[in-house]
């Protein structure tokens, strides 16, 4: 019986259209043909030669040589070909000039973004797939548990999502040619980078099989899967920002998706001092938090300040909601009233959980100034820059080397002061103990010492922050306000 061309049009329709044409063109090209035949074949030398290699006596060891070398070339596979692929998916349509007619399309950013993820997945199920019979070898030579081989694989594919989404992510950021370039470069050292990071953590699961039976090794291994699926979803909103119109809402999922990782962080520090009964482990997350989404700060504080007609229409009515929702609003007078709320949430967290785990209080007030620190001085060298520029800025390009300004200013503030005691003979500043090292600075404060400097400082660029930013704050509230009231339906006559 011949298949029914109607059939195969309606299930097309149907179907995610961009996933369609993703995986047509993936799977035709010479780009996957060609790194799938070459990785299948490296993998069964490789397996033949290690087996060829090792004795009958060497058993536990075979089983275990065997499935890290099979892992590692599945790892090269799923960790570097897939997420490149979908970074070059993704560059294509700004190489095709058909950015713009996704973006103009009936689509909505989140349907682009979803069928570029399924495509990569799809060609990483092949991967594995294929290498499932030279896993289950190496599980049948022994050596290897099971318990060991599902963790790898659940943090390979967890790994496999982040990285998809980073390079979807990266590449529609990049307008320009040289970006995309740039970009490509270092993604794709990033990458490697990520892989040998990768195989480092498999070995020390698949040497040391015992680290997953304590709390420790279980808790390693959630946190990391964790750790992933939160960067695929900041991914995934950055993605779905990028492939929205200009006019639209581009920043609301990002700030929500910002505010998600101060309360996951929020929790897990929470569960690791219920587990091990250590009050630093609660800042520690904390003030991880606010390095990860010190880079989304920098984005939300340059944004320009008017709402937009489309934007100012979806406002809340009421005026309370509207002040409510206005921090998570376009706008970068907007993002410094999100700063503050995300800096009162990690550190009203933090009290709760040491308040109800019976704290000392020494250590309470510790952690909450460890943490204002860290959100401060995030907060400080973000929002500075931004309220000088707020209101000259106007072309995106200007924007633009505000924000790669503001991004390298964090390691030029840290790294001047280090190359100037190393000629002044300043052995402290050579060390990076000096106040421009919000780490340093932290450590200090942490450990009770007389870096009063420091604190000085800090406190003069979070006040100076502060004030400079101000004007532009009550600006965007008046707008937000001026919205709101402007969505009431007129009085009937």
């Amino acid at each position: 019986m011949s298949a029914n061309p109607a059939t195969g049009v309606r299930i097309d329709d149907r179907l995610n259209p961009i996933l369609v044409k993703e995986v047509r063109q993936s799977l035709r090209g010479k780009y996957f043909r060609v790194l799938f035949w070459i990785t299948l074949g490296l993998g069964t030398l490789i397996g033949l030669a290690v087996v060829a290699s090792l004795g009958a006596d060497e058993a536990i060891e075979t089983g275990q040589v065997f499935f890290m070398s099979m892992f590692g070339v599945l790892s090269a596979a799923v960790h570097c070909f897939v997420p490149f692929s979908a970074f070059l998916s993704t560059s294509a349509e700004w190489d095709e000039n058909t950015y713009d007619l996704l973006v103009i399309s009936n689509l909505r950013p989140r349907q682009i973004v979803q069928g570029k993820l399924l495509s990569a997945l799809i060609q990483a199920l092949l991967y594995y797939s294929t290498f499932g019979p030279f896993l289950v070898f190496a599980f049948l030579l022994n050596g290897v548990d099971l318990l060991s081989i599902l963790a790898l694989l659940s943090g390979s594919l967890a790994t496999c999502v982040a990285l998809t989404m980073l390079g979807i992510a990266a590449s529609s950021l990049a307008s320009t040619k040289v970006l995309r370039v740039v970009l490509m470069a270092l993604f794709g050292a990033g990458l490697v980078i990520a892989w040998m990071f990768g195989m480092g953590m498999a070995g020390s699961i698949v040497f040391q099989p015992q680290m997953l039976r304590d709390a420790e090794g279980q808790t390693a291994v959630v946190a990391y899967i964790s750790i992933a699926l939160l960067i695929a979803l900041l991914g995934n909103s950055i993605a779905n920002s990028r492939f929205a119109h200009e006019e639209e809402n581009r920043s609301t999922s990002l700030r929500v998706m910002s505010t998600l990782i101060v309360l996951c962080a929020s929790l897990w520090g929470a569960w690791l001092h219920w587990q091990f009964s250590d009050p630093e482990l609660v800042w520690v997350c904390n003030v991880v938090a606010a390095a990860v989404i010190f880079l989304p700060w920098i984005f939300f504080m340059t944004e320009p300040e008017p709402l937009g007609r489309r934007i100012g229409a979806h406002v809340p009515r009421n005026p309370l909601l509207a002040l409510l929702a206005t921090p998570f609003l376009p706008g970068g007078g907007r993002a410094v009233l999100l700063a503050v709320l995300q800096s009162a949430l990690a550190i009203g967290c933090a009290v709760f959980v040491l308040l109800a785990t019976s704290t000392p209080s020494a250590d309470i007030l510790t952690g909450c100034a460890v943490i204002s620190l860290g959100y401060g001085y995030a907060f400080t060298i973000a929002g500075l820059p931004s309220a000088v520029a707020a209101f000259f800025l106007e072309r995106p390009s200007a924007r633009m080397l505000l924000r790669i300004f503001i991004f390298l200013s964090l390691p030029v503030a840290v790294i001047l002061p280090a190359l100037a005691g190393l000629f002044l003979g300043i052995g402290d500043w050579t060390d990076f103990e000096h106040p421009f090292n919000p780490l340093w600075v932290m450590i200090d404060f942490e450990h009770q010492r007389s870096g009063l400097g420091g604190l000085i400082v800090f406190a003069a660029g979070l006040i100076g922050a502060l004030l400079l930013n101000t004007p532009r704050v009550v600006a965007c509230l008046r707008e937000t306000l001026a919205a709101s009231r402007a969505r009431k339906p007129a009085p009937k006559p």
